[in-house]
């Protein structure tokens, strides 16, 4: 039996190694070269790591946007690599970053980018944590998903194999030929990355149909009260993250889409899953430079056109849409 103190000190030390964790960070950092005053803090997207936004964060630089990344916990760069974190986690470090962002500048404007993976934990951040010091929440490609309530019968097998085998490492390779984005070179280089994960293993499969899961809930709520200023944009040839979750929300809530300054949602017919990475992908991270400074109404953009309309009536190229 437990005492007490054995309890206490096992707490204790939990939040110790925490701590530690909280200030070892491996960062990505695209800087402009003249005097700024926006920032992004990117949020990578599953079995990728920060090095994922090298092509916007050059873009970005370029033009007045400083874009930091760093590789979440059990991904890229760190030891603890092919281990998986729940939601919890990555919320505290994004917002002890956040914090040190913001402590170190505080006179400039923080918006949070989450991408695939990345967008589904930002949208569940922005829920949860209604008064973070930022001035916008960018979701792209996010993976908005309820995958068990959608798929019950395919999350068995998934679940049952990840408690018996959790470390066994699979690969889609040969089984399920997906398009990620229509830039080859990109592609070829990211499948000769070390970092990247290749072989993702059981468990972190199923920790990630948790987070969807659980992320997915957050999204509904945020989308119907928002409490800052978001941007979401959709490649509508996005082969690994289905359109109908999103398409659900967005009818059923009566969501007011690109109607205020606080939900703008772009389509994108010809990009893919990767779509800053896209061979087009700069005109799109415009689109981001734009809505920071904002430039323009994104109204008068024909991506933000009849959003709704056109997620229901483009052909859907995911294999379960």
């Amino acid at each position: 039996m437990f005492s007490l103190f054995s309890i206490t000190s096992c707490i204790s030390k939990i939040e110790r190694n925490v701590e530690q964790q909280l200030n070892s960070f491996l960062y990505m950092n695209w800087k402009p070269k003249i005097d700024y005053s926006n920032t992004i803090l990117a949020i990578h997207g599953y079995n990728d790591y920060s090095n994922s936004f090298k092509i916007p964060g050059q873009y970005l630089s370029d033009n007045k946007i400083e874009l930091i990344s760093f590789d979440l916990r059990g991904f890229g760069r760190n030891s603890d690599k092919g281990n998986w974190y729940n939601l919890e986690f990555h919320h505290s470090d994004i917002i002890f970053n956040i914090k040190k962002i913001k402590k170190n500048n505080p006179k400039k404007k923080i918006y949070i980018l989450g991408e695939s993976m990345g967008g589904a934990i930002a949208i569940s951040l922005a829920n949860r944590y209604k008064e973070l010091p930022i001035d916008g929440v960018i979701l792209v490609a996010p993976a908005i998903w309820n995958f068990t309530k959608t798929n019950f019968l395919k999350s068995i097998p998934v679940k049952v194999l990840s408690k018996i085998f959790p470390n066994l490492k699979i690969s889609g390779k040969g089984i399920i030929k997906v398009k990620a984005s229509n830039n080859s070179k990109m592609l070829k280089e990211l499948s000769e990355d070390n970092f990247f994960i290749h072989k993702p293993n059981l468990k972190s499969l199923q920790g990630m149909i948790n987070l969807m899961d659980e992320s997915y809930e957050d999204a509904i709520k945020y989308l119907n009260n928002p409490s800052y200023r978001t941007l979401i944009l959709v490649p509508l040839k996005d082969e690994i993250v289905p359109r109908k979750p999103l398409i659900k929300i967005l009818q059923n809530n009566g969501i007011k889409i690109n109607e205020s300054n606080l939900i703008s949602i772009g389509a994108y017919k010809d990009s893919y899953h990767m779509i800053l990475r896209d061979l087009d992908g700069n005109n799109i991270t415009k689109d981001i430079k734009d809505w920071i400074f904002e430039i323009k109404n994104i109204e008068e953009n024909v991506n933000f056109k009849d959003v709704l309309k056109i997620f229901e009536n483009t052909h859907f190229y995911h294999r379960l849409d």
